[in-house]
């Protein structure tokens, strides 16, 4: 679908879109992937903001993210800087001729798009198919990104791990230590790896071994500048792997402003000894109650932790009498014992245990990463959940 210098490609998992994105950028377009599930009044309002742009012609892809605001944003990501990300990242993770990458992340996003990037621009083949759900679905691929609950669902699969298999990248939010070493001690070869849509998805990644603590994201992809502002503990990065810039409505239309440089990407850790990278939480997802700072990311880690929950998601609700206070949906793999408050006291502050714990819709737990602004704006309508 053509809109002036915009090409807007329906995508969707197991087909190849590739063909579609050359011919729109022989024609010096840019692409915008969206999924073909999506919303009708979602996708409204994004073409809304595609039709509102005026610009200079120019190749690239724009990802409509809604980051933690929920309010759709449009980046706008040129061919140089997903190339520079795909060739830095192979200095950490090698790929190219004879590789097979499974595209296990839709190409509506980053981390499905940088798939096929890294095949565009190393030479390695790209497989299609439906989402890994067994080991069974990933042999003779070499390469797989993966979000935690993937590789969690991945895990209670009790056959061998394939051969072939060269790299798992677990990146796209927050991952349970146990989880990971579950995965190493399976033999999988790990690597975790941090990112955002502004920065064509990688830009910390490394091998993980057995122990490695959960914040642990990597050192810096070579050519990435991270920085860790002292007084807030943000994250800060730079590189010529940074976006163009994104799109900003005006009055006069919507104009590319260049993000500023470094980019603040409102993620809160830190560097260690070694300089690797460690994720804290988001900046913006942290709340206080009665004085104190809760990062849901802390608590979703926890309960990920235990062995009967596959995912995690926390949000801060009103308080009359601590402000805010956390509350946590659980997508179970089987039933816990006895009361997870209980087993979440034995390994938590006592002010970061959940007021209630509440099974997670089906709907969310479907996502391959729960939305922490819809969980919090279904609670606040009243939508009343399986509680835990």
């Amino acid at each position: 679908m053509n809109r002036g210098g915009f090409v807007v490609i329906e995508v969707e998992p197991g087909v190849d879109p590739r063909g579609d994105f050359e011919r729109a950028w022989d024609r010096g377009a840019r692409v915008v992937p969206l999924a073909k599930s999506l919303p009708p009044a979602a996708r409204a309002r994004i073409l809304a903001r595609i039709d509102a742009v005026r610009c200079e012609p120019a190749t690239g892809v724009v990802l409509p993210t809604s980051g933690s605001s929920g309010e759709p944003r449009l980046i706008d990501l040129s061919l140089e800087a997903m190339e520079s990300s795909a060739r830095a990242g192979a200095q950490v993770v090698p790929f190219g001729a004879g590789d097979v990458w499974l595209a296990s992340l839709a190409p509506s996003h980053v981390g499905g798009v940088m798939i096929l990037m890294r095949a565009r621009t190393l030479g390695g083949g790209v497989r299609f198919g439906a989402q890994p759900r067994a080991w069974r679905d990933l042999e003779g691929s070499t390469h797989v990104s993966l979000v935690a609950a993937q590789l969690a669902r991945l895990l209670e699969d009790r056959a061998p791990v394939p051969p072939s298999l060269k790299a798992v990248m677990l990146g796209g939010g927050p991952s349970a230590q146990a989880l990971r070493d579950a995965a190493i001690a399976r033999g999988v070869p790990l690597y975790a790896t941090y990112g955002l849509t502004e920065t064509c998805s990688q830009v910390a990644t490394g091998a993980l071994a057995a122990g490695d603590p959960a914040t642990l994201a990597g050192a810096p992809l070579p050519g990435a500048a991270i920085t860790v502002d002292a007084a807030s503990g943000e994250i800060r990065v730079d590189g010529p792997m940074l976006a163009r810039g994104e799109f900003v409505a005006r009055d006069d239309g919507g104009a590319l402003v260049p993000l500023a440089r470094p980019l603040a990407t409102r993620d809160a850790g830190f560097l260690d000894a070694q300089g690797r990278l460690h994720v804290v939480g988001r900046l913006d997802a942290m709340f206080i109650s009665g004085g104190k700072n809760i990062h849901p990311e802390a608590i979703e880690r926890a309960l990920c932790e235990l062995p009967f929950v596959r995912a995690a998601c926390v949000v801060g609700v009103p308080d009359a009498k601590w402000g805010m206070r956390p509350v946590a949906f659980v997508d179970l793999v089987s039933r816990p014992p006895r009361a997870l408050a209980a087993l979440l006291g034995e390994t938590l502050e006592r002010h970061l245990v959940p007021d209630a714990i509440y099974a997670m819709p089906a709907d969310e737990a479907a996502r391959m990463k729960p939305s922490r602004a819809a969980l919090a704006t279904r609670l606040a309508s009243g939508e009343r959940f399986d509680e835990l």
